[in-house]
């Protein structure tokens, strides 16, 4: 996607239409490389829904259609970016506008968000290497911290664990890039690029409705 067009985007999911609701474009970032990586194939009709906080009631059919199109573009722009082998370059926001440090926590949740509407078991017994590949997020999400705070465990002195998060954000994108090509490797049929989605008119509509998309947002006239 151009700059432009990322700007069109992050416009659209700040709009008091989305009600506050939407994922901001570095959570969605995180997302989208995780529903890319994913060994089963999470449709528009599923992660759209999750990426923009529930059904929306859209003001037009040109702002329904507007949403789904930068939402696809982004999408297919992972989606190429890793097909091609290009470890993701992370959008990262600053985690305050004191605190300028980049927020890995935010890009991280929603990658766990991704992997979590995966129907496969990701860290069972026998995936060690994927274990090792996402240490970096599940460290950089906060959630190897928040189960020790839980416990009332101290997970590492502070000096051990701002270098161990430190490590860890320089190792992100190689890890996002080899945890798809792990789950490529484990794909049972012969390893092609994930191709650009394209909404057929008898699938559910991306926008969470329920209906046919022929029904709804592909149908002239219907305005929700």
């Amino acid at each position: 996607m151009t700059e432009n067009e990322l700007a069109q985007l992050e416009a659209c999911l700040s709009s008091p239409a989305l009600r506050g609701k939407a994922m901001r474009i570095d959570k969605l970032q995180g997302f989208l490389c995780a529903v890319a990586s994913s060994p089963d194939m999470i449709l528009p009709s599923r992660w759209m829904p999750a990426a923009l906080g529930g059904e929306i009631e859209y003001e037009t059919l040109e702002h329904a259609e507007e949403v789904t199109a930068l939402l696809m573009n982004f999408y297919n722009s992972v989606v190429s970016s890793l097909h091609d082998n290009l470890p993701p370059q992370l959008i990262l926001k600053p985690l305050s506008s004191i605190n300028k440090q980049p927020d890995y926590q935010t890009w991280c949740n929603g990658y766990i968000l991704g992997w979590s509407l995966s129907t496969e078991e990701w860290l069972r017994r026998g995936n060690e290497p994927l274990k090792n590949l996402t240490f970096p997020i599940l460290l950089l999400s906060g959630a190897f911290k928040e189960e020790a705070e839980l416990k009332g465990q101290e997970i590492a002195p502070d000096d051990e664990y701002s270098k161990a998060s430190q490590d860890c954000a320089e190792m992100l994108p190689q890890a996002v890039m080899g945890i798809y090509n792990f789950w490529l490797s484990k794909r049972h049929s012969t390893p092609a690029k994930r191709d650009a989605v394209k909404l057929g008119r008898n699938e559910p509509c991306p926008c969470g409705s329920g209906k046919k998309f022929k029904q709804c947002c592909g149908k002239a006239p219907t305005i929700h």
